[in-house]
């Protein structure tokens, strides 16, 4: 098995590959024995059908286990990226209050 550090920057530019798949907001790689597991979360278009999203997501772990063999083992999780140096709304000019 190679150095983690490469495996890491492997499985990024993997992840990266594909064009749905702009930022990977978490990557964490462990070792299982001979074999790595992979859990990451990608940032993905929030307009995706859950069928895009999906496909997006197997596409993806195929080319993580395509470049990195011993990634065995690979859990993405879809979320949408949330720039934190910006300026977030407050909950209640999102969320609808109810009118009782």
């Amino acid at each position: 098995m190679s150095d983690t550090s490469e495996n890491v920057a492997q499985i990024e530019a993997a992840l990266l590959r594909g064009a749905s798949i702009s930022r990977v907001i978490d990557l964490q790689v462990a070792s299982a024995g001979a074999d790595l597991v992979v859990g990451a979360r990608v940032d993905l278009d929030a307009d995706l059908t859950m069928r895009e999203v999906s496909v997006i997501l197997h596409q993806a772990k195929r080319r993580v286990r395509e470049s990195v063999p011993d990634a065995k083992i690979v859990y993405i999780e879809p979320d949408v990226w949330v720039d934190p140096n910006v300026a977030q709304p407050t909950t209640s000019s999102v969320v609808m209050l109810g009118l009782d």
